[in-house]
């Protein structure tokens, strides 16, 4: 196997609050190789977006490490600079996340001239080739935002994303704002670009339907931790962690007898600031017992997957 391509160790990232520090990413470990998509996946408030934004340097983590292709993350700007050449965010709004004030083709030419410092007429050519290479006529190259559909904008953003060639791309709920039809569009289009270009793709969503035919493995987090990692088809066949068999269970389907058997969470998402001692799920937790409410359990090993849970301890194999 290559080596990763991104290595995160043990990250915190904490922000300050009245009552206490809130603990939005808490001692998370992971790995992203070339060409591969790992999806994060979780409920709103576990630190999915957190992660992504301590990742790419636009939070500042309390501990732990970032790498890039073995060269750890430096929170000043020379450095900032050279990790966003190869890794860049696409971020779930592109009303928000594109300027009103510039031109689509003055959007993604920007990022051109700034990290790669080329000169105008090529910064112009390049944009036009991006226009095209994500499904949109150059024709509009000087329409602004407002001027095009939802899907056309996040088509513009996934440009300006590739402007700089980067090897990896970090999409935070890039499709959830779009409606079905074009949601489709857009992901082949993410697939597309990912066997042309061999990006790397982090993931994260909420929207497990778009995980099962976009990943390639799937970390699931709750509470700033994540509680399981595992390959997709092992993840959807057998998930370990009751709150991974919880969330599956959730998934609209046409066949209901083929959903995945668990009792239903009780109670809502515990607070950040003062979580549960113990595992933090036990307050939700249909298998709860003594020692969850005692002991927190490490990310065990089971062969390629990992899972937050003393069931699966011992236990080599556990099914549905």
């Amino acid at each position: 196997m290559s080596a990763p391509l991104l290595e995160v160790e043990d990250l915190h990232v904490y922000f300050d609050s009245s009552p206490g520090p809130v603990r939005a990413v808490d001692g998370v470990s992971l790995q992203l190789y070339p060409g591969q998509t790992l999806a994060i996946v979780g409920e709103s408030g576990c630190g999915k977006s957190t992660l992504a934004r301590a990742i790419l340097g636009l939070e500042i983590p309390r501990s732990g490490r970032v790498l890039f292709r073995g060269r750890e993350t430096a929170y000043d700007g020379r450095s900032q600079r050279a990790l966003w050449r190869e890794l860049q965010m696409i971020f779930q709004d592109p009303d928000a996340s594109l300027n009103p004030r510039m031109t689509i083709g003055s959007t993604i030419a920007e990022p051109i001239a700034l990290l790669r410092r080329l000169p105008r007429p090529q910064c112009v050519d390049g944009a036009r080739k991006l226009l095209r290479q994500v499904g949109i006529d150059p024709s509009l190259f000087d329409r602004y935002p407002h001027e095009l559909s939802g899907g056309q904008r996040q088509r513009v953003s996934i440009a300006r994303a590739l402007a700089v060639e980067p090897r990896a791309l970090i999409l935070d709920e890039a499709v959830s704002a779009l409606d079905v039809s074009i949601r489709a569009q857009i992901l082949n289009l993410l697939v597309s670009l990912q066997d042309q270009l061999g990006l790397a793709y982090l993931f994260i969503t909420h929207d497990l339907g778009v995980v099962r035919h976009l990943a390639h493995e799937v970390a699931v987090m709750y509470l700033g931790q994540i509680v399981e990692q595992a390959e997709t088809q092992a993840l959807f066949t057998a998930p370990q962690h009751p709150y991974a068999r919880a969330l599956l269970a959730a998934v609209p389907s046409l066949a209901p007898d083929a959903r995945l058997a668990t009792s239903t969470l009780h109670g809502e998402l515990p607070s950040p600031v003062s979580p549960p001692a113990g595992c933090r799920f036990h307050t939700r937790c249909p298998e709860v017992f003594a020692r969850c409410r005692a002991e927190a359990p490490e990310l065990f090993t089971l062969g390629s997957r990992r899972a937050r849970c003393f069931l699966v301890e011992h236990a080599p194999r556990r099914g549905a």
